[in-house]
């Protein structure tokens, strides 16, 4: 215990001195905290409901949901905020000015056996699970084992009931599943990958009846007759009336959609669920979910003279992710310009990730006749460019450049409707700054 006082002290002076000095490291007080006391996360004052997160995609989105949502109804919420290793789980905890209300806990999928040792969450909702990049949780399988052997044992699922791979980790357990059972056609049905093909339980080849995205949807082996489990929050989906459609234990909810890209509507399914659960009215979700909007750093809109610039974080090293953003995009009426920065910060420091996963995402649906102009910059650009030359993309319509501060400056503005900035997880800042140069460039055109 001694050590967690020292821990908890030095912690909280470096969250202070990090803030005097204007720097913005959030997991870093954590780090500290946990350098001296490497259990520090068994001592912490715990909340009352614990919902942790996990999955390969929508972590950071659903978590955000969760938090506006309690935070509306008057709660004291603490949330990781993407920093979901241990020192940003730790960080968390030291930024406690008393014990929190609820805890909401973002958690890499290979972080879940060190922190299921000192907290055991009342909900953990898996959103998906996919291949992801090659030197990040690559492995389906492996990190299925690995949530799969930590799950505490008096904690209380959420899965998706449309993954499979997801469904795996519910086996013998009381669990809650949320899905969508209509259909939705606003997807791309060819991608060039899907991670379940092959019955989990037979190894016979699967029946897929729909697809929503990938190989989330609604399927059937022929052979030995396994398929999605039965869903006690069952979802449908109405674009024309912006209303998503919940029925539970008999009973029939309706809320408004708060996005239209299906892998969002996902998201806010699985927080519908677990606020249900937890007993809040459909009032209270409806009334939040009518002005809500999803955090910043993923979409956000703005615009120069009458002209929209729709900024969309597409998860680098991660086809799924971006594969999904791409499609969202061409969703979008009018003729477009994209802007495409889709290297890593690290690629600018001799990374050594590999590029293959271009190869795994869905280029080919930037073949189309709606594009004007797409605007490739940073340090992998040109690896880009080979990769849309044999997607089939007309090259006249492709500029490359160097410098990210450059695009603006090849914008066709007067021959499109709408401006697209695409980024990577690790290029928010980059993104504002482009964003930025095309306003300073649209406004000397009108």
């Amino acid at each position: 215990m001694f050590r967690y006082f020292i821990a908890n002290i030095l912690g909280k002076a470096s969250a202070l001195a990090l803030k005097i000095m204007k720097r913005r490291i959030p997991y870093y007080p954590g780090y500290i905290a946990l350098k001296i006391c490497p259990d520090y996360l068994k001592y912490v004052k715990k909340p009352k409901t614990i919902i942790a997160v996990t999955g390969t995609n929508g972590k950071s989105t659903l978590c955000g949901i969760l938090n506006d949502y309690f935070t509306s109804q008057g709660l004291y919420v603490i949330n990781n905020k993407g920093f979901n290793i241990e020192t940003g789980i730790a960080a968390m905890f030291l930024s406690q000015k008393r014990r929190a209300d609820v805890a909401i806990i973002e958690i890499d999928e290979q972080t879940t056996d060190k922190l299921f040792k000192y907290i055991t969450p009342t909900y953990y909702i898996c959103t998906n699970l996919f291949r992801d990049s090659m030197k990040n949780n690559s492995n389906i399988d492996y990190n299925l084992s690995l949530i799969k052997n930590s799950i505490p044992q008096h904690t209380k699922l959420v899965l998706n009931a449309d993954d499979l791979y997801t469904v795996a980790l519910g086996e013998k357990k009381d669990n809650i599943y949320f899905g969508i059972s209509s259909k939705y056609d606003h997807g791309y049905a060819s991608h060039i990958f899907s991670d379940l093909v092959y019955c989990p339980k037979c190894g016979s080849k699967l029946h897929v009846k729909d697809t929503k995205y990938f190989h989330i949807g609604n399927v059937e082996c022929l052979n030995c007759g396994y398929t999605n489990p039965t869903r006690d929050y069952d979802a449908t989906i109405s674009l024309e009336e912006k209303l998503l459609y919940v029925s539970h234990n008999g009973k029939k909810y309706q809320f408004p959609l708060a996005a239209t890209s299906i892998f969002n509507i996902y998201n806010y399914l699985a927080a519908i669920s677990v606020i249900l659960e937890l007993g809040y009215s459909e009032d209270s979700i409806s009334k939040f979910l009518s002005s809500a909007h999803l955090i910043q750093t993923r979409y956000r809109e703005s615009k120069v003279g009458n002209l929209p610039i729709i900024v969309y974080m597409a998860k680098g090293q991660n086809p799924v992710a971006c594969s999904s953003v791409f499609n969202d995009v061409t969703l979008h009426d009018g003729k477009k310009c994209l802007l495409l920065m889709l290297d890593d910060v690290m690629d600018r420091r001799d990374s050594t990730e590999t590029i293959s996963w271009y190869y795994d995402t869905d280029f080919e649906l930037f073949n189309n006749k709606d594009i004007e102009r797409i605007i490739i910059s940073g340090a992998r650009s040109k690896d880009v460019y080979v990769r849309m030359l044999l997607a089939g993309v007309d090259k006249e319509k492709i500029s490359v450049l160097d410098k990210e501060e450059d695009m603006a400056s090849v914008i066709p503005y007067k021959d499109v409707d709408k401006i697209f900035v695409l980024h990577d997880i690790t290029l928010y800042d980059h993104s504002c700054m482009v964003v930025d140069k095309i306003k300073e460039m649209g406004e000397k055109l009108w």
